[in-house]
């Protein structure tokens, strides 16, 4: 098909824009499906089902769509911004907005049929754009029209309830600005959005606090593994001025017990994940406030709130805004290596193999090797002596999506649930305060930082 060209593109979301906000986000990323930009097919490919886990369902997917990414190489790709007008035309990263029309280069591939409409965040200039390996429906992504590098402050806060004024049919959230606990690209301001609603949206709270300062909002601590505050009112600079005041008390807070340092040798390690919808109907706010602390130490040089390495056959990259929710972004490899685990716990079940020889078998394949620990004690726990083949394909499967594939992915329950209970662990692993001694007492003594107390009757487990 034809594309409009940019400007057209910009001009046709204005217009209708005007008229209604869905519209103009319908016509964008109709454009972007027909095109071809937004890959229907690749995502299609993508592996996912629902998971329980002491939280609630969790949303476990495998992108076959795009490569893995190291945590380390992400926070080496970190830069300082250069302003759209003094670049040299090229793109400096896969959002500038040069990428629109970029004929492509050896160190830079063309990105036919990208359209980005221009909205208004924080009196600033910003873009709007589908991403085209969506990880959930019409996951958007707004980004600043400078490429300068991810801030979570009062600025970005603001620019996010923008957003939601503009379109409260869409949530809008931030990874966070720091390496290890932010998303993939840090060297560019933007933020994701889109149409869904994830698990973190409707988990319960664990206990309702009052916030002294900010008694127009309602306020309390999430029942969830990544430690998280969620803020609603009606009054919209009321929750901005709460949401500021907890993100500076975190900036500063340190509670060495849990592990929580907000600076040592000069570096900075506390943020969060701020994420923002807003219901049409009532007119009220709900603000998400993860928070995220990035050190490292001798234990664990990935990071202290890092998923441990004994996590990392399944993920080892960082955990970004979407997987907070509750929605995890499995590696593609995971495939082919998953039923190839499968299988061989399979035939190890049938043929009544010691634990020691299933291990063995897993360690000698390529496509089972990393997997070899876990998988081992899958079947210590899961598969007595006896148990046969047949008992196990004979349960019926959960439903699970592939796309059009020569190897289609069909994972049995049982191994379905497995992946979920890591990515739970996973989640745990991010959590500032966990659910223990030190934990509790972190969160007593952050709660007194921002002047926050308890309801009575409402007190956490």
């Amino acid at each position: 098909m034809k594309l409009p060209s940019p400007a057209d593109v910009r001009a046709e979301f204005d217009r209708r824009f005007a008229v209604d906000p869905e519209s103009a986000t319908n016509y964008l990323y109709q454009l972007g499906a027909d095109c071809g930009y937004i890959k229907q097919e690749a995502i299609a490919r993508n592996v996912c089902w629902e998971s329980p886990s002491p939280w609630g369902s969790l949303e476990i997917t495998i992108n076959c769509s795009k490569p893995e990414k190291d945590p380390r190489a992400i926070a080496a790709a970190v830069q300082e911004g250069t302003p759209l007008e003094e670049s040299t035309g090229e793109p400096q990263c896969d959002l500038c907005w040069e990428n629109e029309m970029w004929p492509g280069s050896p160190g830079h591939p063309a990105k036919p049929g990208l359209r980005i409409a221009a909205i208004m965040l924080g009196g600033e200039r910003w873009g709007l754009q589908f991403s085209p390996y969506g990880y959930f429906p019409e996951h958007c992504i707004a980004l600043a029209a400078q490429h300068r590098p991810m801030v979570i402050d009062g600025a970005a806060i603001g620019r996010l309830l923008d957003f939601v004024d503009l379109f409260p049919f869409y949530f809008i959230g931030s990874n966070a600005d720091l390496p290890i606990v932010g998303g993939s690209i840090l060297s560019h301001d933007h933020f994701q959005g889109g149409r869904h609603q994830f698990p973190l949206m409707s988990a319960p709270l664990r206990q309702r606090i009052k916030m002294r300062p900010f008694l127009t909002v309602e306020a309390g601590i999430v029942e969830w593994p990544a430690s998280t505050l969620r803020l609603e009112s009606p009054d919209r600079h009321a929750l901005q001025q709460a949401a500021e005041h907890i993100l500076e008390t975190w900036h500063n807070f340190s509670f060495p017990q849990a592990g929580v340092v907000a600076f040592d040798e000069g570096a900075h390690h506390n943020t969060l994940n701020p994420i923002v919808t807003k219901d049409a109907r009532t007119g009220v706010y709900t603000l998400h406030l993860v928070l995220r602390n990035n050190r490292t130490d001798a234990a664990h040089p990935w990071g202290i709130f890092h998923p441990t390495a004994n996590l990392h056959h399944i993920k080892k990259e960082n955990i970004g805004l979407i997987e907070i929710m509750g929605r995890a972004i499995l590696p593609g490899r995971l495939a082919k290596e998953l039923p190839a685990v499968q299988e061989t716990l399979l035939d190890a079940a049938a043929s009544g193999a010691a634990p020691e020889e299933l291990q063995a078998q897993l360690e000698a394949n390529t496509l089972t090797t990393a997997h070899a620990p876990w998988a081992t004690a899958i079947y210590q726990r899961r598969f007595t002596p006896g148990f046969r083949r047949a008992e196990i394909l004979s349960l019926p499967k959960a439903p699970t999506t592939t796309g059009p594939s020569a190897e289609p992915t069909i994972l049995l329950p049982w191994m379905q649930d497995e992946v979920g209970t890591v990515f739970a662990q996973v989640l745990a692993c991010t959590g500032v305060f966990k659910n223990d001694d030190a934990g509790r007492a972190g969160w007593a003594a952050f709660l007194a930082a921002i002047d926050a107390q308890p309801i009575p009757g409402k007190d956490a487990q």
